[in-house]
């Protein structure tokens, strides 16, 4: 169901890329996990290993998208899955030889979540580079699309390769489909650029800097790195921590109760993706955009009162295709209103914030759960409603939309 400009091989070749990356990013998480309980038991070698990953990727995210614009966005992206090829393959190798070692696999860990610092931005700038801006909403529609499937495919793929051969095969096999997505990220093909500096770390300092100031001066980028952000904040923690408390103590449930609200919500998104591909045709996004914020708010304070498990899923089917909307439009919003040269600062804005934010929501829900679980769904709905005032005051004297 592509139109004209998705139809291009360049596209194509960027989509199959991005989800065989994610696949395998997913498929590396859940076998990285598996595997470090297996060999240590310990729930604090685990915690330190994905620390490893996650402190380097929140501190370089910004200057990965710096190095987006100076450099060949699809260079840097196949430069740095070539590089998680590299890393699983050497963990693949320790397998295989029986030299596990805990230190080694931190490094590992660290390289990868450097890698990862250049990756995710360096993709993200990629598609405004290939597609029209008419048809951005749609292209973004099917790349959010493509890591919605590889968050069901990749943890799923990771089970069964596991069950069935064992860790050093699974890790063997993340190793090509890394190598894969890096030929198809390799394959996709924009027009060239000339460095106007040399690369030095003033000047990338100097590169952040002047991304920062280029977001905050621009009401149409403010406001879409802001609901962006605040979904992860105000819905990521609440959907994970909240409703797993109101299934044990509200809807009489148990894990698998859990498992169905969460794929609800997964399902959600999904057929919210698909629904943002239909929305084409609107020129004005700001509007859309605040309901649709403002409609999250009041589904989150909901969730806060109710008793039967079909309610809840109902309200988290509901909210997770208005999650999916916002995603889509908010991030087609913010490339419309960004330059070319500035795409890869801007998309490691949006991973930034994701990055950021989450451990904070999980944390912060914690903290209320333990006070209301009531309380929680409230606190994280008035976030989202002042949100949607806040975006809605910020664009009143802009319209330029």
């Amino acid at each position: 169901m592509f139109n004209s400009s998705l139809k291009q091989t360049n596209f194509c070749w960027l989509w199959v890329g991005q989800t065989l990356i994610y696949c395998a990013t997913q498929f590396w998480f859940v076998t990285l996990t598996w595997m470090v309980l297996q060999k240590t038991g310990s729930g604090i070698a685990l915690g330190t290993i994905l620390m490893a990953a996650a402190i380097p990727r929140g501190i370089l995210m910004l200057v990965g998208g710096a190095i987006s614009d100076r450099f060949p966005p699809n260079t840097i992206a196949a430069i740095a899955t070539a590089t998680n090829t590299l890393l699983t393959g050497s963990l693949t190798l320790l397998l295989l030889t029986n030299t596990f070692n805990l230190y080694g696999l931190i490094l590992i860990s660290g390289l990868f979540g450097i890698s990862e610092a250049f990756l995710y931005p360096a993709t993200l700038a990629l598609l405004p580079r290939i597609i029209r801006k008419p048809h951005l909403v749609q292209a973004n529609a099917w790349m959010q699309g493509s890591e919605q499937i590889s968050n069901v495919l990749g943890p799923a793929l990771a089970g069964i390769a596991i069950g069935l051969f064992g860790l050093t095969t699974a890790f063997a096999l993340n190793t090509s489909l890394f190598a894969t997505g890096a030929g198809c990220i390799y394959m996709v093909r924009t027009r060239q650029f000339k460095v106007t500096s040399p690369l030095e770390p003033h000047a990338l300092t100097k590169d952040i800097w002047e991304g920062l100031r280029y977001a905050n001066h621009h009401p149409g980028i403010r406001i879409s790195l802001l609901l962006i952000a605040m979904i992860n904040f105000a819905i990521l923690g609440p959907i994970v921590v909240g409703v797993a408390e109101l299934v044990t103590s509200r809807l009489g449930g148990d894990a698998t109760t859990f498992g169905y609200l969460q794929s609800a919500y997964g399902i959600g998104a999904l057929a919210g993706v698909w629904t943002a591909s239909r929305m084409s045709a609107i020129k004005q996004l700001q509007t859309p955009l605040v309901l649709l914020a403002s409609a999250l708010g009041i589904e989150l304070i909901a969730l806060g009162f109710v008793f039967h498990p079909w309610t809840a899923a109902a309200i988290i089917l509901s909210m997770g295709v208005g999650g999916g909307i916002v995603g889509v439009l908010a991030l087609t919003w913010l490339q419309q209103e960004t330059a070319i040269a500035m795409q890869g600062r801007m998309m490691s804005l949006v991973m930034f914030a994701a990055v950021a934010l989450d451990p904070f929501s999980q944390a912060i829900s914690g903290v209320l759960l333990d006070m209301s679980l009531t309380g929680l769904f409230l606190a994280a709905g008035t976030t989202m409603l002042i949100t949607a005032l806040v975006s809605w005051l910020n664009q009143t004297g802009n319209r330029s939309l």
